[in-house]
């Protein structure tokens, strides 16, 4: 990626706002925006590391057995009459203007899901479990949103479970805390979760400057007995999986190995994408130098220009090359001091940091910085894609 060729990119300057809060960091340097109210918009980095969060956690979820689908963002309003979501939330669903106003944004995920499975046949105690997984967006009109952390449009990664019994659903839960505990751990998320014993109810928390969510407001109070807790700190909110009762309002059924029909038991379970990002900016921003793990970083390699083109031979050598090897980089020709496209390097936790500039192109060498390193070495091409290779593996 060239990134004096992204919009906004000469906005990507960190100097002056790692004192600032998360969503001002986001909001000025352009790296996110809204359009509209509360409508996102990711820069192509921002989407970067958003589409390898998701990856990491639908890689997870297949391991566990919830397979990959995928919806379109429109719905039919009567599946949420069914659930009684109309009534409740009708403030916040977004309609469209349709012939028949039978329409809405997609508020939801689980009724479509019961409907899609209930039109699929009968089904029989041999086709349970069935899981699922998709990359979703759903809309909410809330009265107030705070950039990435509370916006209108949420970007999530959404597992749904039926399961014969509760004790198959109990072992579905114990698999999505596997999705989630893995998923977060290569992420280099830091989290905690609580849970309810009756009903297997559960919520992953983080620390973060935004918290807005304290324990005892926790999903887990909505079911089984209430939970007290000594601990009155707000957090922040990753994850949630919990029983979908209002299944049980759908003409949903399976038949048993005695030839009985029995409602299937739904789990429901929702992982916030945009939660992760912020989570991840928030720790960079407070001067975490590996906040960007591997797994999530958007680039393996930096290249910084200093005073020539991008297109002069020692880049394009050195570009060829990582091509190849499959190693994501990005090439820093922004009209921006040396600082500030190190910053940018630093920001991303990126480990390799290519300089090239007039020094370089008379001794066709490379300097090479690293990320926990203040030294410069000058390399030729081979020893730097050994040290590249080195670094994009390690960290």
């Amino acid at each position: 990626m060239k990134l004096s060729s992204v919009p906004y990119s000469q906005n990507f300057v960190f100097r002056d706002l790692l004192s600032a809060s998360c969503n001002k960091l986001l909001s000025d340097t352009k790296l996110i925006q809204q359009s509209a109210s509360g409508h996102i918009i990711y820069s192509p980095i921002a989407q970067k590391i958003k589409k390898n969060i998701e990856t990491i956690f639908l890689r997870y979820a297949q391991q566990y057995g919830f397979n990959e689908i995928l919806f379109p963002v429109l719905m039919d309003k009567k599946l949420l009459d069914v659930s009684g979501k109309i009534e409740e939330f009708a403030q916040e669903f977004y309609s469209i203007s349709d012939s028949r106003n039978n329409l809405l944004v997609s508020p939801t995920t689980e009724e479509r899901m019961i409907d899609f499975v209930k039109n699929s046949g009968i089904l029989s105690y041999k086709n349970l479990p069935m899981r699922f997984s998709q990359i979703s967006n759903v809309y909410r009109n809330l009265k107030r949103a705070e950039g990435l952390y509370k916006s209108k449009e949420i970007s999530c990664v959404v597992l749904t479970s039926f399961d014969k019994n509760k004790e198959s659903y109990l072992q579905t839960i114990e698999d999505f805390k596997a999705v989630c505990d893995k998923s977060f751990a290569d992420m280099g998320i830091q989290t905690f979760y609580v849970q309810d014993n009756e009903s297997g109810a559960i919520e992953y928390m983080y620390n973060t400057e935004l918290a807005d969510r304290p324990l005892e407001k926790s999903i887990i109070n909505n079911f089984g007995n209430a939970n007290e807790f000594a601990d009155k700190a707000a957090y922040g909110s990753l994850s949630m999986g919990y029983p979908f009762h209002q299944s049980d309002r759908f003409d949903l059924f399976f038949v048993d190995n005695a030839g009985k029909r029995q409602r299937p038991f739904m789990g429901t379970f929702g992982i916030g994408t945009q939660r992760c990002i912020h989570n991840l900016f928030e720790k960079a921003k407070n001067g975490e130098r590996q906040a960007f793990t591997k797994s999530v970083r958007p680039f393996d390699v930096g290249i910084i220009t200093v005073g020539v083109g991008s297109d002069n031979n020692l880049v394009k050598e050195l570009s060829d090359k990582l091509n190849s090897m499959q190693l994501l980089y990005c090439i820093d020709d922004r009209n921006l001091s040396v600082k500030d496209k190190m910053q940018f390097s630093e920001f991303f936790s990126i480990p390799s940091r290519i300089l090239i500039g007039k020094k370089e192109l008379d001794t066709n060498s490379y300097s090479v910085k690293l990320l926990d390193s203040d030294t410069t070495n000058s390399l030729n091409l081979s020893e730097t894609l050994g040290i590249i290779t080195k670094l994009a593996m390690e960290r």
